[in-house]
C-alpha cells in the first residue's frame, strides 16, 4: 500500500467541450451515403480444429482490403457483414494455430460460405494486435516492438493479479508497484503513470494521479494482454510516454457458463519478519463468474471477494470487487460492448521500515493507518455505422475513485474524491485495399474534491490521425500526428503535437522488419500540480505551474520464426526525455519540496524474447532479457530507480501444468532517499504446478521459493518472502 499523505486523489466537471467529437461525428455523416452506396455482401462460415469437427472459438476472420472482422463464438461460426462484392482474401488467425487464408467470390446482395480447418502450430503466438494501430492488423504489419500475452499464459502461471503476469514481457518490470517499460519510470510512489493502462481500449488510470490499479481489473475473462513499448502519444495521447498496455476480455458467445475459483495462500516470514501474534500471516479469496447470451446479446457478471493480512505490518486488506459486461456481437449491424466495474475495500499504508533488523514493521507514528477506497470504472463500445471500409466507433468512459483515509498520525489529510468523464470517437476508413486512414477525436474532464489538494479541475482534448498504407507488395508505412490541449485550475492552456512514422518490411512469411520514431507526452497529474501537505514530516506545496513531459523514441526491430519450433523477437532503441517531472526543493524555501519539471534524461537499450518448443505439448521454454544504459543529464549519471540487466525465463513442462519461472533484475544503480542502504541484484524463482482434479483444475505454487531477502527497488521496502498457494478452478 502507497503512502497516501501525499498520493491521493480528487475532481470536478463542466462538460463543454465537443469539439473533437463532433469532428469525427460530421466526418463520418459525410461518409455515409458512399459506404451504403456501394454493392455488397458477406461472408459466413465455421472454424474448426483440421481433422476432427472440434470448434475453434475466438478466431479472428479477416477480409484483406476492407475493415470486415469478426471473430468465431463457441461453436465456431463467423459472419462478416458488408463486403464488397468480387474476390476477396480471407485470413483467419488464433493463437496456438497455423494462419489459413482463402480466396472468396463474394456475390452482390447475397452470402458467400467458406469453411476453415486450422492445423495446430508448434509454436503458441498470437498473430494479430488491436492496440499497435487502433484496428485489427497482422502482427508484422505494424511498426510497433509489442508483445501479446495470451488467455493460456496466464492460466498456466496461477497470478492472482495480471501485474503479476506482466514481469515476464521483454522490457516491462515493476518497481514497488510502478509498471516500467524500457526504463521510462522509475519508481513515483504510483502517481503519474509513463504506461497507459487500458481495459478494452478504454483507459483506466486514476481520476486524480494517473495511477495503475490492477487490483480492480478482471482476471478470469482476459482473452490476451497486448504490451506496446515505446512512446505512443500519437495514437493514444497523454500517459503513452513509455508504452501501453490494453486488457482485452472475451466476448459473451455460447451456452451458459459459470466459472468460480477458490484460492488460499500463506507468507512462509522469517522469523524477523512476523509481526502480530507471530503466526505466518495469509491471504484468501474467490471469484464467480457467470456468462450466457439471451438472443443476440451476451451478458456476463463477475463477483470477487479478497482478503489479506499482507506480509508486512499495516498492510492488510479486504475487498469486493463487481463486474458487468454486456456484448452485441461483432457480426451485426451495430457491434456494442460495454462494461462496469465497482471495487470497495480497505487497505492498510505501510510505507517503510522501522528498522533493517525487522524490515516488515512500520514506524511507530505510523502504526494502525489505513485508508477505505472506492473505485468504479464505466465504459463502452458503439459503433453506429459498421460497414466493409467505414467503422465508425464511439467510446464513452467514466473513472471515478475516493479514499477516506483513517490515519490517526496526521490529522491534515482525510478524503478525496474525483471523476474523470471522457469520450473518444474515431472513424477508420479503407479507400483502397493497400490503405487504411484512422481519424479520431477525444474530450475529458476530470473534477476534484480534497482538503489537500483543492477542488480544482482538469480539461483535455485531443485530435489524432493516422495513414497506413501498403508499398509495394512487403512494405507498410505508418504516418501519423496527434495535438493534445490540456488546461488546468491556474495554470495557461498547453498545446503538444505528438508525430510519428513507422515502416514494417515483410521479408518473408516468417521474417519482419520495422523502424519508427515518435515522440511522446504526458501531461501532469491533478495530484503533481495541487498536493498540499506533509510526506513523512516533510512539506510539500503544490505548483499549478506545472508542466507535461515529453519524449522522442526510435528503434529498429526485427521478428522471427527462424524455425517451426523457434521464435525470436528484439529491438534496439533510444527515448530521449524533456521535463520529466519528480519532487524538487523549492529555491530559498528551506527544506520545502513541490513536483517540479526536474529531469532531462536518455534511456538507451536493447530487449529480446524467444519462444521454444522442445517437445511439442511436453516442453516449452520462453527467455526475454533486456538491457538499459540510462543517463540523467543534470545528475551526469544514471536515472534513479533503474537496473542495467533484466532477465527472465520460463520452463514449461506437459502444456504448461507444471513449471519454473525465474525472474532476475541486476543492482539498482541509484536510489534517492537513502543511498547508503545496502542493495543488491534480485533473483527469484517460482514453482508450479497442477492437474485435473475430479473435473477441477487444481494449482499449487510457491514464489520466492529460495526465500530471497531483497529490497522491492525503492530504499526500506521489503519484498515478499516465500510464498505458498493453492488455486482450485472449475467452470459448470
Amino acid at each position: 500500500m502507497r503512502e497516501r499523505r501525499v498520493w491521493v486523489r480528487a475532481g470536478r466537471a463542466r462538460g463543454r467541450r465537443r469539439a473533437a467529437v463532433a469532428f469525427v461525428l460530421s466526418l463520418g455523416v459525410s461518409c455515409v451515403a458512399t459506404a451504403a452506396a456501394q454493392s455488397a455482401g458477406a461472408i459466413a462460415g465455421r472454424v474448426t480444429t483440421a481433422g476432427t469437427d472440434s470448434a475453434v472459438a475466438g478466431a479472428f476472420v479477416l477480409v484483406e482490403g476492407t475493415l470486415g472482422r469478426a471473430v468465431t463464438d463457441a461453436q465456431g461460426r463467423y459472419l462478416v457483414r458488408d463486403v464488397a462484392a468480387g474476390q476477396r482474401l480471407v485470413r483467419v488467425l488464433r493463437v496456438g494455430y497455423q494462419m489459413a487464408e482463402r480466396v472468396v467470390a463474394v456475390p452482390a446482395g447475397d452470402t458467400a460460405r467458406q469453411d476453415f480447418a486450422l492445423e495446430h502450430a508448434l509454436l503458441r503466438l498470437e498473430p494479430v494486435t488491436v492496440t499497435a494501430s487502433r484496428g485489427t492488423r497482422l502482427i508484422g504489419d505494424v511498426p510497433a516492438s509489442q508483445v501479446v500475452v495470451s488467455n493460456r499464459e496466464i492460466l498456466d502461471r496461477n497470478v492472482l493479479t495480471l501485474d503479476q503476469e506482466l514481469p515476464f514481457v521483454s522490457g516491462v518490470s515493476f518497481n514497488d508497484g510502478d509498471i516500467d517499460i524500457r526504463g521510462s519510470t522509475g519508481a513515483a510512489g504510483g502517481v503519474g503513470s509513463r504506461v497507459l493502462l487500458l481495459l478494452d481500449g478504454h483507459s483506466v488510470l486514476t481520476a486524480d494521479g494517473g495511477e495503475t490499479d490492477f487490483t480492480s481489473l478482471p482476471l478470469l475473462d482476459v482473452d490476451r494482454i497486448e504490451v506496446v513499448k515505446g512512446a505512443y502519444s500519437a495514437l493514444y495521447g497523454s500517459n503513452a510516454l513509455g508504452g501501453v498496455v490494453n486488457i482485452v476480455t472475451t466476448p459473451v458467445t455460447g451456452p451458459p457458463e459459470t466459472v468460480a475459483d477458490l484460492h488460499y495462500g500463506a507468507y512462509d516470514e522469517p522469523d524477523n519478519y512476523r509481526f502480530g501474534d507471530g503466526q505466518y500471516p495469509s491471504f484468501a479469496g474467490f471469484m464467480l463468474q457467470h456468462s450466457r447470451e439471451f438472443g443476440d446479446v451476451g451478458v456476463r457478471g463477475v463477483v470477487q471477494g479478497e482478503t489479506s493480512d499482507g506480509f508486512r505490518q499495516d498492510d492488510h486488506s479486504s475487498r469486493w470487487f463487481l463486474r458487468a459486461k454486456v456484448d452485441v456481437p461483432s457480426g451485426s449491424d451495430h457491434p456494442v460492448s460495454a462494461y462496469a466495474i465497482y471495487t470497495t475495500g480497505d487497505v492498510g499504508n505501510f510505507f517503510m521500515w522501522d528498522s533493517s533488523a525487522f524490515p516488515t514493521r512500520p514506524p511507530a507514528n505510523t502504526l494502525n493507518d489505513w485508508a477505505h477506497d472506492t473505485k468504479l470504472s464505466l465504459g463502452a463500445t458503439i459503433m453506429p455505422i459498421a460497414r466493409g471500409a467505414l467503422r465508425l466507433a464511439v467510446d464513452p468512459y467514466v473513472e471515478k475513485d475516493g479514499t477516506q483515509n483513517h490515519f490517526p498520525s496526521d490529522t491534515d489529510f482525510s478524503f478525496h474524491n474525483a471523476t474523470k468523464y471522457g469520450t473518444t470517437a474515431q472513424l477508420t476508413l479503407a479507400p483502397s485495399v493497400s490503405q487504411t486512414v484512422t481519424l479520431g477525436g477525444e474530450a475529458a474532464e476530470t473534477q476534484v474534491q480534497s482538503d489537500i489538494l483543492g477542488r480544482p479541475h482538469l480539461e483535455d482534448e485531443g485530435l489524432y490521425a493516422q495513414d497506413e498504407a501498403a508499398i509495394a507488395s512487403r512494405f507498410t508505412a505508418t504516418v501519423g500526428v496527434r495535438m493534445d490541449a490540456h488546461q488546468a485550475t491556474g495554470s495557461s492552456n498547453e498545446t503538444t503535437l505528438s508525430p510519428k512514422f513507422g515502416l514494417a518490411y515483410r521479408v518473408s512469411p516468417t521474417l519482419s522488419l520495422r523502424a519508427s520514431v515518435a515522440r511522446g507526452y504526458r501531461a501532469a497529474a491533478a495530484i503533481e500540480q495541487f498536493v498540499n501537505s506533509r510526506q513523512s514530516g516533510i512539506p510539500v506545496h503544490p505548483n499549478p505551474g506545472l508542466h507535461g513531459e515529453t519524449a522522442w523514441s526510435t528503434e529498429l526491430g526485427a521478428t522471427a520464426t527462424v524455425t517451426p519450433w523457434f521464435w525470436v523477437d528484439g529491438a534496439v532503441y533510444e527515448s530521449d526525455y524533456h521535463d520529466l517531472i519528480g519532487p524538487g526543493i523549492i529555491p530559498d524555501s528551506g527544506f520545502v519540496f513541490q513536483f517540479q519539471n526536474v529531469q532531462r534524461a536518455r534511456v538507451r537499450g536493447v530487449d529480446v524474447g524467444t519462444k521454444t518448443t522442445i517437445v511439442p505439448n511436453v516442453f516449452d521454454v520462453a527467455v526475454n532479457y533486456t538491457f538499459l544504459d540510462t543517463y540523467d543529464y543534470e545528475f551526469k549519471g544514471p536515472l534513479p530507480y533503474r537496473s542495467q540487466h533484466y532477465a527472465t525465463a520460463s520452463f514449461n513442462v506437459l502444456g504448461g501444468l507444471t513449471g519454473l519461472d525465474i525472474r532476475y533484475r541486476s543492482r539498482v544503480e541509484r536510489v534517492l532517499l537513502f543511498p547508503a542502504d545496502p542493495r543488491g541484484p534480485i533473483t527469484l524463482v517460482d514453482f508450479r504446478a497442477g492437474a485435473k482434479v475430479f473435473g477441477s483444475f487444481v494449482q499449487a505454487k510457491v514464489s520466492n521459493l529460495f526465500q530471497d531477502k531483497y529490497v522491492d527497488v525503492m530504499e526500506r521496502t521489503p519484498g515478499a518472502p516465500r510464498t505458498l498457494f493453492l488455486t482450485v478452478l472449475r467452470s459448470f
